[in-house]
C-alpha cells in the first residue's frame, strides 16, 4: 500500500510550485501544534494561516494516510483562511491505534466532530468549511449526513459515496480491456494470461469483497494494470517522476515536520489501518449515495475524467445524489486527462475551482 501513500503526497508537489507567485505568506499568518482530545486517543493537528479568516479543516486521504496538506495549500488558501490539518485515528503523528474494532467509518465521523467541536471552541466565531481529498471526500459526506449544520461547505477533491462502485467499475473497465487484447493477438502465452485475470476478475467481484479484500484490492489496482496497460491513479504517468524529486527535497520534511525515518514509520501505520478498513465487508461495500439526499450544505465536486480509482462515474452519480442542494449552491467539475491525482496533472484547473467555490461560500 506505499505506492497509495506516495499518490497521495503528490498532492503538494505540483500545486505549491504553481501557487508559490500567487499568494506570499503575510506575518500575521500563525503557525502552531497541539493534540486534539478523542475517544481513548489525541489526534496530531497543526493549523497555520491567517487567524482572522474563515476556517478549512482538510480530510486526508486513505484510509489510513496522514497529512502534509500545508505543503499543497500552503501557497493556495493560508493566507485568505485559518487552515487545520489533522492526522486521522491511527495515522500520521496522531498516537498509535491499534484496536482494529475502532478503525472504522462510525468511529472516525464521532472523530471529526470532536476535531470540528475543539476548532470552533478554540477559534469561534468563523465559519468552517472541510476539504477532502480521496478517502477524505468520503468521509467529509459522512460527516455532513450527521452533522452538517455545524458545516458552511465542503469540497470533495476524487472522492467517492460509494465504495463497491468503485472496485466494480473498476473490474468491468479491466474485463474490456483483457476483452480487447485477447482479440489483438495470436500469442498463446498472452491468451493465457488474459483468460487468467479474466477469470480472477470473475471470482473477486463475486467474492462480496469481504475480509480477504485488501489483498484482491491490490491486486486489480497494481498488479492487473500493469498487464492491460494502463494506470489506475495516473491519466499522465510520467509525471510520477516528480514524487522522487519531493521525497529527496529536504525542504519538503523541513516545511511538513517530518523526517526521512518517521515518514517510514507512518507509512507502516497507513498500510495497518487501511487493511484493517478493507478487512471489514461493511466498507467495502459502503454506499452512502442514498443518504446525501439529506444534505443542503453547499458542495463542490471534483474528479478526473480518467479516475478509475473512484469509477469515471462516481462524480455524476453524487452530484444528482445531492438533490436537495440548490443548484446555486452545488457544483461539478471534470477535470480533463487527469486521474485520480489532480493537482499533479491539472493543477491550474484544480486551483481555480477550488478557491472559487471557497470565495464564493464564504
Amino acid at each position: 500500500m506505499k505506492k497509495i501513500l506516495l499518490l497521495s503526497l503528490i498532492f503538494s508537489f505540483v500545486f505549491s510550485n504553481f501557487c508559490d507567485a500567487q499568494n506570499p505568506i503575510q506575518s500575521e499568518q500563525i503557525d502552531t501544534e497541539f493534540f486534539i482530545p478523542i475517544e481513548k486517543s489525541n489526534l496530531y493537528t497543526r493549523v497555520v494561516g491567517n487567524p482572522d479568516k474563515p476556517i478549512i479543516i482538510t480530510l486526508h486521504g486513505g484510509p489510513g494516510a496522514f497529512n502534509v496538506d500545508h505543503e499543497f495549500y500552503r501557497d493556495v488558501f493560508e493566507k485568505d483562511y485559518l487552515m487545520v490539518y489533522f492526522d486521522q485515528r491511527g495515522c500520521g503523528k496522531s498516537e498509535e491505534w491499534k484496536d482494529k474494532t475502532m478503525l472504522t467509518t462510525t468511529q472516525f465521523v464521532k472523530d471529526l466532530d470532536h476535531v470540528v467541536d475543539y476548532v470552533k471552541n478554540k477559534y469561534p466565531n468563523k465559519k468552517i468549511n472541510l476539504l477532502g481529498s480521496s478517502w477524505g471526500g468520503m468521509y467529509g459526506f459522512l460527516y455532513l449526513i450527521k452533522h452538517q449544520e455545524k458545516i458552511n461547505s465542503f469540497i470533495s477533491n476524487s472522492g467517492t459515496a460509494n465504495i463497491q462502485h468503485n472496485t466494480l467499475a473498476l473490474i468491468k473497465h479491466e474485463k474490456q480491456l483483457a476483452n480487447t487484447l485477447l482479440k489483438k493477438t495470436n500469442d498463446s502465452t498472452k491468451i493465457n494470461r488474459y483468460n487468467e485475470i479474466l477469470k480472477k476478475l470473475d471470482t473477486i467481484e463475486k467474492s462480496g469483497f469481504k475480509e480477504t479484500f485488501f489483498v484482491d484490492m491490490n491486486t486489480i489496482r497494481y498488479e492487473f494494470p500493469k498487464e492491460l496497460g494502463f494506470d489506475v491513479y495516473w491519466a499522465q504517468p510520467k509525471k510520477k517522476a516528480k514524487i522522487d524529486a519531493l521525497l529527496k527535497d529536504p525542504g519538503f520534511y523541513t516545511r511538513n515536520k517530518y523526517t526521512p525515518e518517521l515518514l517510514e514509520k507512518v507509512m507502516s501505520r497507513f498500510e495497518y489501518v487501511n487493511e484493517a478498513f478493507h478487512g471489514q465487508e461493511a466498507y467495502n461495500n459502503l454506499n452512502i449515495l442514498n443518504e446525501l439526499a439529506i444534505v443542503k450544505t453547499p458542495v463542490l465536486v471534483i474528479q478526473g475524467e480518467f479516475d478509475y480509482a473512484i469509477g469515471v462515474e462516481s462524480g455524476k452519480m453524487i452530484y444528482k445524489a445531492l438533490k436537495n442542494i440548490p443548484k446555486k449552491d452545488k457544483q461539478l467539475v471534470y477535470i480533463k486527462n487527469a486521474s485520480h491525482n489532480v493537482p499533479a496533472e491539472a493543477p491550474e484547473e484544480l486551483y481555480q475551482s477550488l478557491t472559487a467555490f471557497f470565495k464564493k461560500h464564504n
